[in-house]
């Protein structure tokens, strides 16, 4: 098991019930840590769907409904911005690079680019490559 994947809790324990927790509920691992042999799992209100109850639940008491994978993402994109701050460290408008991740940083991509360089480059300085 791993974070994010999506599981069910096969046992119906006193020490769960007392949380909101019931055999049969699905839910989330939130944490990429095991920790004593628990995984911390959201689970959702069944009314409103949203994540209502957060416990540590043992991992013998889950089986994995939906195991995450995370899709490997490569997205070319070319510089269509000269920069100073770009151009400081060797990178010009139409170089083009690569995007593995899509997570932003002030509103920025990290740009991986042939010439060994990878820097952070404002969303709106780019453009995908087709």
């Amino acid at each position: 098991m791993k974070e994010y994947d999506y599981v069910e809790v096969i046992v119906e324990k006193e020490i769960y019930a007392k949380q909101g927790v019931h055999k049969g509920m699905r839910g989330t691992i939130l944490d990429p840590r095991n920790i004593d042999g628990q995984w911390l799992v959201a689970f959702e209100d069944p009314i409103t769907f949203a994540d209502e109850i957060i416990e540590p639940i043992k991992e013998e008491d889950l089986k994995i409904i939906y195991e995450y994978a995370e899709e490997p993402i490569e997205i070319l994109v070319e510089v269509i911005t000269e920069k100073q701050e770009y151009v400081k460290q060797g990178i010009h408008k139409g170089m083009k690079g690569m995007v593995y991740s899509i997570t932003t940083e002030n509103n920025c991509l990290q740009v991986f680019f042939k010439e060994n360089k990878s820097i952070l480059i404002d969303v709106f300085d780019l453009r995908e490559v087709k």
